[in-house]
């Protein structure tokens, strides 16, 4: 299953009540591939795990019933190295867009987490255009990062949770960051912030889980968070990496992925951006 895929549907909180009932009959009349639901008062979404296409025909069909709403479908194709996105109103595909990544963009990945579960800090990021883009998420915050430049002579930007702005800055000078509130923020150009939201869904959902989840979907975890005496945070690693995957070390448990040229990309991270010089 190489094709992921989220779907995400946005409007008036009354309609998207009636979509998913719509939606769902769709879509359980079609019985394609398994997803999972991780909806909030303000919009629904879609998470699949695919053997073949997207999903289109359901949600457009349930689109035309709902003008009114926009249906947002982005995936991606780890075998082949391509994602896409599409914007779908009125059950018609109003924009579409398809790019490659280069072939020096791997997504690469740090994850460390204390004894108890607890997760210290987890980087994901991939080169883009001319700088790392990527997103990093501790036990109690997350954001969307930017580094341009090289270990002793670069730039961090970091955005304030998922906001399109980018809040703060470290100006690295021989191995020395030097701290920056943006003021007025900066704004994310689309493109890039496309980028950045499509490395943070695809690695949250196969590492994250949250608190404010709603409990139907986070049962699993939550039994096995309390079997293993985890204390539950506002963001948790899914039990499965902490049993399985992560490694002790340093009296917790990582994982990277980071290569000898690129290791501190996420020490950079550890020191400036989860203990911030203000």
């Amino acid at each position: 299953m190489n094709l992921a895929a989220t779907v995400t549907v946005k409007g008036d909180p009354a309609l998207l009540r009636e979509y998913r009932g719509h939606v769902n009959r769709l879509l359980d009349e079609e019985g394609g591939d398994s997803y999972r639901e991780l909806h909030s008062a303000e919009q629904l979404e879609y998470e699949f795990r695919l053997r073949g296409g997207i999903p289109f025909p359901p949600f457009v069909s349930a689109s035309q019933a709902f003008p009114e709403l926009t249906v947002e479908v982005q995936w991606s194709d780890a075998a082949l190295g391509r994602s896409g996105r599409a914007i779908i109103r009125n059950g018609v595909l109003a924009e579409q867009a398809v790019q490659s990544n280069a072939p020096g963009s791997a997504v690469m990945q740090d994850v460390r987490a204390e004894t108890d579960g607890g997760l210290r800090l987890a980087v994901t990021c991939a080169r883009w255009r001319e700088s790392w883009h990527g997103y990093l998420i501790a036990s109690d915050q997350h954001a969307f990062f930017r580094i341009s430049g090289t270990a002793g002579s670069c730039e961090l930007s970091a955005s304030d949770g998922i906001e399109a702005e980018w809040a703060e800055r470290w100006t690295v000078s021989a191995g020395v960051a030097a701290y920056t509130e943006l003021v007025p923020r900066e704004p994310i150009a689309e493109d890039e912030l496309r980028e950045l939201d499509r490395l943070a869904q695809e690695f949250s959902r196969e590492w994250i889980w949250f608190e404010e989840s709603e409990p139907a979907e986070t049962v699993v975890e939550r039994a096995r968070f309390e079997a293993y005496g985890y204390p539950v945070r506002a963001a948790n690693l899914r039990s499965e990496k902490l049993r399985k995957v992560l490694q002790p070390e340093n009296g917790g448990l990582a994982l990277g992925s980071f290569g000898e040229d690129s290791r501190w990309i996420p020490e950079l991270l550890r020191r400036s951006w989860l203990r911030p010089e203000r």
